[in-house]
C-alpha cells in the first residue's frame, strides 16, 4: 500500500534536518513524524535516516525513494485541490519576496487580495529570491516573490511552478556633477576608478555588479554593503561612490542624482508555487493580486 503520510514525513525530515522543525512545518508532533517514519521503514525493510550529530540525514535509499516519489507527491496534492471541487478563498498563506517588490506593491496586493475576507490572513516573510524559493520548495511558505538577472537565469526545482510578472531594469546612479553623468550611456571603463556601494557578496545584486566588470576585465572597489537601496542612494547622494539600483520600488532621485540604463540589466520577476499546488483556489486568489500589484 502506498504510504503517502510516511513519505510526506520523510520529505519534511529531507528538507528540515531535525524531526522538530520537521514537525513544526507539517503541524505534526514529533512524535507523529517519528512514528511515520518507522512505519515507512518497516514497509519497505530498509533504513532510511541516520543520525548526523543533531539533525537527522537520509540514507541513500531515501534519497532514492523521494527523488522517484516526488512527482507523485505533487500531482496527489493537485488532484486533492481538483477534486475537492473547493472554490473557497480562506487560510493562512506565507509569502517570502525581497525587499524591493515587498515596498513596490506588495502591502497594496495584501490589501486588496484580502479585503472583505475575514477567513483569509497573509502573512509577508522578506527573503532574498534562493532563501524565498527555498521556502517555498521546503513548505515555510506558499508563494514566493523571486528574481533573477536575464542573462544569468536561476534554475528551479521540478516541483516548483514560476509565472512572470514583470522585466525590471536597472541603473547606473552617479551625482549628477559625476563625469559619466553628462552621457545617456556608461560602460564599467568610466567607473572603474569609482568606489561602490553594493548589496552584500552572494546576493543577486552584487552577483551582477561583478559580472558587469568581469566582462571588461575589471573588479569594482566595493566600499560599503547595505540590502537597504536607500542607503545606496545616501552614499551616491553624499559624493561617496556610484551605485547599481533597480527600478523596482526605487524612491525618486531628486535633482541631486542622476540614473543611467546599465545595458543588459533587467531582473525578471515572477511568483512561484509548489507545482501541487497550482490549483490551490486561494493561492490563486492571492497570486493573482499580487501579479495584478507589481505588474501594474
Amino acid at each position: 500500500m502506498l504510504d503517502v503520510d510516511g513519505l510526506v514525513a520523510l520529505r519534511a525530515l529531507r528538507d528540515h534536518g531535525t524531526v522538530t522543525e520537521a514537525a513544526s512545518a507539517l503541524g505534526y508532533t514529533p512524535s507523529a513524524v517519528s512514528q511515520r517514519v518507522k512505519r515507512l521503514e518497516r514497509r519497505l525493510g530498509a533504513a532510511l535516516t541516520a543520525p548526523a550529530g543533531r539533525r537527522v540525514v537520509l540514507t541513500p535509499a531515501a534519497q532514492r525513494l523521494l527523488d522517484d516519489a516526488e512527482p507523485l507527491l505533487g500531482q496527489l496534492e493537485s488532484a486533492f485541490f481538483r477534486v475537492s471541487g473547493s472554490s473557497r478563498i480562506a487560510g493562512a498563506v506565507t509569502v517570502a519576496a525581497f525587499t524591493t517588490a515587498i515596498r513596490a506593491g506588495i502591502p497594496a496586493a495584501l490589501a486588496s487580495a484580502t479585503m472583505g475576507r475575514p477567513d483569509l490572513s497573509v502573512r509577508v516573510v522578506e527573503a532574498d529570491p534562493v532563501d524565498a524559493a527555498l521556502r517555498v520548495a521546503t513548505g515555510r511558505a506558499d508563494v514566493a516573490v523571486l528574481h533573477h538577472w536575464r542573462s544569468l537565469p536561476r534554475v528551479l526545482p521540478d516541483t516548483l511552478v514560476a509565472e512572470h510578472v514583470l522585466d525590471d531594469g536597472a541603473d547606473v546612479i552617479v551625482r549628477a556633477d559625476h563625469p559619466p553623468a553628462l552621457g545617456e550611456t556608461l560602460s564599467p571603463q568610466q567607473l572603474s576608478s569609482s568606489d561602490w556601494v553594493s548589496t552584500g557578496e552572494g546576493t543577486l545584486c552584487h552577483e551582477w555588479l561583478m559580472s558587469m566588470f568581469a566582462g571588461h576585465g575589471l573588479r569594482p572597489r566595493i566600499t560599503c554593503t547595505s540590502s537597504d537601496f536607500d542607503i545606496h542612494l545616501d552614499f551616491v547622494r553624499a559624493g561617496l561612490a556610484a551605485a547599481l539600483v533597480p527600478r523596482l520600488g526605487r524612491r525618486p532621485l531628486g535633482p541631486d542624482l542622476v540614473a543611467i540604463p546599465a545595458p543588459g540589466a533587467v531582473r525578471v520577476v515572477s511568483v512561484v508555487r509548489r507545482a501541487g499546488q497550482v490549483d490551490d483556489p486561494t493561492l490563486a486568489h492571492v497570486v493573482a493580486h499580487l501579479r495584478m500589484s507589481l505588474g501594474a
